[in-house]
């Protein structure tokens, strides 16, 4: 774990307006930086940014943060990957505590995968120029147009050509001295087992390069071109820096679409997906030779939770679709399937209908469940035996649909289908909290002047010698805890900073402070503000012990107890002296 120290180093170095800047036009608006919200589609600038305070928040959508924040949400990275980065971009190094061993094997280990990106870079041009090549590149420019892929499109995916040659890569590597044996555990040559030596394992195939978040290429996927045989597809094994049930083709060129629409769309072919971009259709992706993982869309959930599957209409598409569906219902997503014509796939789907077509198609898109329930009734046919059968297929994946709404919806729609009142299933219950989902219940709800107050220790942390018991002055337990953490935080740092605000507070009340904070008036005087809010929590409070002390009065009396009742009236009438005196 980085040190405030570094964090505060790393922020002190780098311009968020700049970092910002990079990614989002900004406009200079007063103190501020205003532009259209990277996270949400908006056509009015409601996007802050403040190079003082060191954060970045829309009033739109109410994400905010430091720079941290937005590099891990603009790029679906984790933190210690955000870290990574803007420490290089800052030209802090980062510490390393590892034992003396430990650190030369992760070296070595970094040694070696700056060496992949190497020798996978070297592959990609490789293959690039081949396309290129009158002769050589013929056959695949004939096979994309034939397939209505221009090749400006093939350019802007970086589409090249594995030649029928066996050793051209083999020879390529050693002319660059790229280590073969990286090579061989990359995937892009083979060891012949009987006369020794290698060989190129990608021939006379169309490749698409695999690249991760940050656009290096990781992998490669590799179609046939001639009629030999083999398998259609063949794709880069795992390797230290490629995971296929980690990685999805098409993701650095979709991650923006599909957190600006926040929706995207998985295909099973990289064809389909090609296709798709190339109509207009962004926010696509696809798995590489493998079924769809619970690593994928957790990977897609750094950016929507809003998922259409969209796989041929044959039944091996139909199948793929179904078992993605308890992957999706274990995480709480609820995806839609978008169902194509039978014998169609989205590249010839879009190719006749266009994207007119296809949005249209996705209009009437139901759910994957919907769907799963609709095609296991029509399969099971008629009759009661039939019926119940197909029941008892569904039975299991509602009861991992997590939300108690979505899953009644859908025991009504069984029901109707057996014309039987389906009864309360017995399921354990998830809560339904997950990151930007669906929420039950309203915002929470605080105190007002507590929340004030809040807002004040963070914006104005001088404040805090005002507010000396938390204990005392706040009544809710969450804000009592996050007020206790800020506490701390000004005892070791002497300050606290609107750019790192608690993990554990609210992200609904961090934002409403950032937004505070972007407003600002700079005659705000906070500490007017926090004697006005003590005044107020102070006044509540003896409200409170004044109905209670009335109660006892009302019980004292009717008991006729004369003695504790004079007792009692002193205090009511030094309770109402302290009141007026607030």
């Amino acid at each position: 774990m980085a040190s405030k120290e570094l964090l505060e180093e790393i922020r002190r170095r780098l311009s968020i307006v700049s970092l910002v800047g990079e990614r989002v036009p900004l406009k200079k608006s007063g103190r501020n930086f205003k532009g259209l919200c990277p996270f949400h589609q908006e056509k009015t600038s409601s996007f802050m940014v403040n190079e003082e305070k060191q954060i970045f928040h829309c009033f739109g959508c109410a994400v905010g943060g430091d720079i941290f924040t937005f590099l891990m949400k603009i790029d679906g990275l984790t933190f210690p990957e955000a870290l990574q980065e803007l420490a290089k971009k800052a030209g802090v190094k980062l510490p390393t505590l590892l034992k003396k061993e430990d650190s030369e094997a992760n070296e070595e280990w970094a040694r070696r995968k700056a060496w992949g990106f190497r020798v996978n870079e070297i592959a990609q041009k490789h293959f690039l120029q081949n396309l290129n090549d009158p002769t050589l590149g013929k056959g695949a420019r004939n096979y994309l147009q034939s397939r209505g892929i221009n090749l400006e499109t093939a350019k802007q995916h970086f589409l090249g050509v594995a030649d029928k040659e066996w050793e051209s890569l083999v020879t390529l590597f050693k002319e660059a001295k790229a280590p073969l044996k990286l090579a061989l555990e990359l995937g892009l040559i083979k060891e012949r087992e009987k006369e020794g030596g290698t060989y190129d394992f990608f021939r006379d195939r169309l490749m698409f390069p695999i690249l991760d978040i940050q656009g290096k290429v990781i992998g490669f996927s590799g179609r046939m071109l001639g009629s030999e045989d083999g398998a259609k597809y063949l794709n880069s094994s795992d390797s230290l820096i490629y995971n296929k049930s980690r990685s999805l083709f098409g993701l650095y060129w979709a991650k923006d679409a599909i957190r600006t629409q926040d929706e995207v769309i998985l295909v099973e072919g990289n064809l389909d997906l090609i296709a798709l971009r190339q109509a207009g259709v962004e926010n696509v992706v696809a798995p590489l030779g493998t079924a769809l993982t619970k690593e994928h869309l957790e990977l897609l959930m750094r950016y929507t939770r809003n998922f259409i599957i969209a796989f041929d209409g044959d039944k091996a598409g139909q199948q793929s679709a179904f078992r993605a569906l308890p992957v999706f219902l274990d995480l709480g997503l609820t995806p839609k399937a978008l169902t194509l014509p039978t014998g169609e796939d989205p590249d010839s789907f879009v190719r006749k209908e266009g994207k007119t077509g296809w949005d249209h198609l996705k209009q009437r898109a139901l759910t994957l469940f919907e769907y799963f329930m609709e095609c296991t009734f029509r399969e099971a046919g008629k009759g009661t035996a039939a019926q119940v059968h197909a029941w008892e297929k569904i039975r299991p994946m509602l009861e991992k649909v997590a939300n108690s709404l979505e899953q009644n919806i859908y025991k009504k729609q069984i029901g109707e289908k057996l014309g039987v009142a389906l009864p309360n299933l017995k399921r354990d219950q998830r809560p339904w909290t997950m990151d930007h989902g669906p929420r039950e219940k309203e915002a929470t709800q605080y105190p007002e002047e507590e929340k004030l107050l809040i807002a004040a220790m963070v914006l104005k942390p001088k404040v805090l010698k005002m507010i000396q018991n938390a204990g005392d002055i706040f009544t809710d337990s969450r804000l009592k805890k996050t007020a206790e953490t800020l506490f701390q935080q000004y005892k070791e740092d002497g300050d606290i900073s609107i750019s790192t605000l608690p993990q554990e507070m609210d992200p609904q009340l961090a934002g409403w402070i950032r937004e505070m904070a972007l407003r600002e008036d700079e005659e705000t005087i906070w500490e007017r503000a926090v004697k006005d809010c003590l005044s107020k929590i102070k006044g509540k409070n003896l409200n409170l012990q004044l109905a209670q002390l009335n109660q006892e009065i009302k019980t004292t009396e009717s008991l006729g107890d004369e003695a504790g009742l004079k007792k009692l009236l002193a205090e009511k009438t030094k309770l109402i002296g302290t009141k007026r005196g607030i």
